[in-house]
């Protein structure tokens, strides 16, 4: 009995965490302008370097938005998949909405919506260069 409990306890986090959560959205315009950046306010020279090695292209950058989970929320994401590695630019949704946009090189991005709204996305398996690839989470990830 306990143990049907914890399974149905399972099945229903599951169903309110991904239930808001909406996948990407179509884009009509993305303007890329910096990659390869880090996070300055850390200080840390080798992530400087490190970073340098994250080079998103247009083309992965617009494959990420129309594939990655939306939320308006980061819940314990941004705990467990912060990059120090940064992609910015701007961009304008197929329903109208725009505006600024930065990405991690985990997979992890937000975007400020001209109306000041705030969306999340997520996508863990991403075309481009992770320089901390295989850092997240646990570490459990069978690839690394």
């Amino acid at each position: 009995m306990v143990k049907q409990k914890n399974i149905l306890l399972s099945i229903l986090s599951c169903v309110v965490f991904f239930s808001n959560q909406v996948n990407g959205r179509e884009i009509i315009d993305i303007k890329v302008k910096d990659i390869g950046q880090y996070d300055e306010g850390r200080g840390y020279k080798n992530e400087r370097e490190s970073c340098k090695h994250f080079r998103p292209t247009k083309k992965q950058i617009i494959r990420f938005f129309n594939i990655a989970k939306e939320s308006k929320e980061s819940g314990n994401l941004l705990h467990e998949y912060y990059s120090p590695c940064l992609s910015s630019g701007t961009i304008k949704f197929k329903d109208g909405s725009s505006g600024d946009w930065t990405v991690q090189s985990s997979g992890l991005a937000f975007a400020i919506l001209d109306n000041g709204e705030s969306l999340v996305f997520f996508h863990k398996d991403n075309q481009w260069t992770d320089p901390y690839a295989c850092t997240y989470g646990l570490g459990n990830d069978p690839i690394c």
